[in-house]
């Protein structure tokens, strides 16, 4: 069968490639390009028209993506036949986060944007990965290539997500939900959380990996994402 495969925030197809290059020729893969998108509503009318031309999607989702996706599966039961969602938060923004996005778009309105310093890389990367060229060249390359316009557009976007959770327990698709041991973003006990919540959720842990698990952690994500479909 063929993954869609969607990006997070601050991404295009390269972070996907490491782990697409794992699953071919086993699985074809396709992509969406939700960063071309500058609304929400825009990102949610380029998964439809994916899933438009033929068979339910088998859905991989990172981190933005996983949300947009869960979304999807809940407004659409009858177009997803399952959903893997990696780094992903079904829940709305706490406090603090929110008031972080705030912060982030008014520096943004007041200076230019220099890409994404190492400090932030930093945040968002198991310390073993921060000074490998295959994890932070890649987030770097990505951050320069989308720009300040696709920052701004995506964190205004996702800033006003509401929480999922009262609405999880409708999916009824095969599911499995990946986070990460170092992951500040989407802690574990939320994974956890989203799996208490879906009924059959499959959770599972990726090891000495942050936010980034498909850049930090290729070999093994493959690997469960292999088998999960493999077992469907």
């Amino acid at each position: 069968g063929i993954l869609t495969l969607l990006p997070g925030t601050m991404c295009d197809q390269r972070v996907w490639q490491p782990v697409r290059q794992r699953l071919e020729p086993q699985f074809s893969t396709d992509y969406v390009a939700i960063e071309t998108e500058s609304t929400r509503q825009g990102m949610l009318g380029l998964i439809h028209s994916a899933a438009s031309t033929g068979d339910p999607l088998h859905l991989v989702a990172f981190s933005m993506g996983g949300y947009l996706a869960l979304e999807y599966a809940l407004e659409n039961p009858g177009r997803v036949a399952s959903l893997v969602t990696v780094a992903s938060s079904a829940f709305g923004l706490t406090e603090d986060e929110a008031a972080e996005r705030v912060r982030a778009l008014d520096l943004l309105a007041k200076h230019e944007y220099r890409g994404i310093p190492q400090a932030r890389i930093n945040q968002f990367v198991h310390p073993s990965h921060q000074a490998d060229p295959a994890v932070a060249d890649v987030i770097r390359a990505m951050d320069r290539d989308l720009g300040k316009p696709v920052l701004v557009a995506q964190l205004k976007e996702t800033s006003t997500r509401t929480s999922l959770a009262p609405r999880l327990g409708e999916l009824d698709i095969p599911v499995l939900l990946i986070g990460a041991d170092s992951d500040p973003f989407v802690p574990w006990r939320s994974i956890e959380r989203m799996g208490e919540l879906i009924p059959g959720a499959r959770i599972l842990e990726a090891r000495d990996a942050g936010h980034m698990i498909p850049l930090e952690q290729p070999d093994w994500l493959a690997k469960q994402i292999r088998d999960f479909e493999a077992g469907l």
